[in-house]
C-alpha cells in the first residue's frame, strides 16, 4: 500500500469516527434533555391513515366471519364523513347504504349540528344513532331516553390531586393498532388545544 493511499484511509477513518462521535452525542443530548423535562415524543399515526379511518365508505353488507372480522363502525364512518365534508365545503359523502330514518336524520341536520357531528368519532356518531346521546346534537326519534351517568365520587380528604399525572381524552376502542394510533392522535391534538387555551 503506497503511502498516499494509507493517507486516504486514515483520513477517511478519522471522518467516520468523527461523523459517529457527533451523530451519538446529539443523541446522548436528545435523551439527557427528554428525561430533564418529562416530554416524551408521541408515535403518530400517519396522517393518511387516520383520513382513511375517517373517510371509508361503509360496506353495504358486512362480510361473513369466514373473511374476518366485521368493519367496525358501519353506520359512524358514513354520518362523520358526511358531515365533515359539507362542514368543509366539498361535495358530501355516499350515504346512501345508511338506514333510511337515520339517513332522513343527517340530511335534515342544521348547519350548527353538522360542526358537532364533524367534530365526534365515528364510535361516537354510531352510539348517538344507539341512544347515547351527542350534546347540540337532535336524537332521532323525539322520545329517545338520555342516558344520565352518575357524577364520580370525590375524594375530598386529598388535600391536592396529582397535577402531573396524565390526562387521557379518549381511549381506544380495542387493542387494534389502528385504534391506537386513532386514539393516540386524537389524545395529541385535544391536548394541543387544552393548551393553546389555557
Amino acid at each position: 500500500m503506497s503511502f498516499l493511499a494509507r493517507i486516504a484511509l486514515l483520513a477517511a477513518v478519522a471522518v467516520a469516527t468523527l461523523f459517529a462521535l457527533v451523530w451519538e452525542s446529539g443523541r446522548w443530548v436528545l435523551r439527557a434533555v427528554r428525561s430533564a423535562t418529562g416530554i416524551t415524543t408521541p408515535a403518530l399515526p400517519a396522517t393518511d391513515a387516520a383520513a382513511a379511518y375517517l373517510d371509508a365508505p361503509a360496506p353495504a353488507v358486512a362480510p361473513s366471519p369466514a373473511w374476518g372480522p366485521a368493519p367496525r363502525h358501519q353506520v359512524g364512518v358514513p354520518l362523520v364523513s358526511y358531515a365533515r365534508h359539507l362542514v368543509a365545503g366539498g361535495p358530501a359523502a355516499d350515504v346512501s347504504a345508511l338506514p333510511k330514518p337515520v339517513m332522513t336524520w343527517v340530511r335534515g341536520l342544521s348547519h350548527g349540528e353538522l360542526v358537532t357531528l364533524a367534530a365526534a368519532l365515528p364510535h361516537e356518531a354510531e352510539a348517538h344513532v344507539g341512544g347515547i346521546l351527542i350534546e347540540g346534537l337532535p336524537s332521532l326519534t323525539p322520545a329517545a331516553p338520555r342516558e344520565t351517568i352518575p357524577a364520580p365520587v370525590v375524594d375530598v380528604s386529598a388535600k391536592d390531586a396529582d397535577a402531573s399525572a396524565e390526562w387521557t381524552w379518549t381511549r381506544p376502542l380495542s387493542a387494534d393498532p389502528e385504534d391506537v394510533e386513532i386514539a393516540n392522535l386524537v389524545n395529541l391534538a385535544m391536548e394541543r388545544r387544552r393548551r393553546k387555551v389555557a
